[in-house]
């Protein structure tokens, strides 16, 4: 089910809210470039896989972009409704820009109706020597 910008469940979009100043927390260049996208970002639909959600990030392309080109990660403890095993996050950036966020169960599913009752251990993406450049 993919819902248009702006009109995907309240609980989804208030942990997107609240994610991803997070998953861009930090006090090296890399997170203050993405930091600045991340201002300047359009979110975009969200889409639920069953096992979780998609939401495109948009960046308008006269940002600086960042160097590697290419990261994944991030991480956040996500306790949710009827969902023992809980869920997590991760962060992608491509092409030198946050490009989406996944969010997603251990075991079972997420709805449009699932309750998201805490967030906690929230970790900032950061890139490594193997990421791609």
């Amino acid at each position: 089910m993919r819902f248009a910008p702006g009109e995907g469940p309240r609980h989804i979009q208030v942990l997107i809210d609240r994610l991803l100043p997070q998953l861009v927390a930090g006090r090296d260049p890399v997170s203050e470039v993405l930091r600045d996208q991340l201002r300047n970002a359009t979110i975009g639909g969200i889409e639920l896989s069953g096992a979780g959600f998609f939401v495109d990030i948009d960046v308008p392309p006269d940002l600086p972009t960042v160097a590697p080109r290419n990261i994944t990660g991030g991480s956040a403890d996500i306790e949710l409704a009827g969902v023992p095993h809980g869920a997590g996050c991760l962060l992608f950036v491509r092409e030198g820009r946050l490009s989406m966020l996944e969010c997603y169960t251990y075991v079972g599913e997420w709805t449009e109706d699932t309750e998201v009752l805490s967030v906690k251990d929230i970790v900032p993406i950061r890139p490594t020597a193997s990421e791609s450049t």
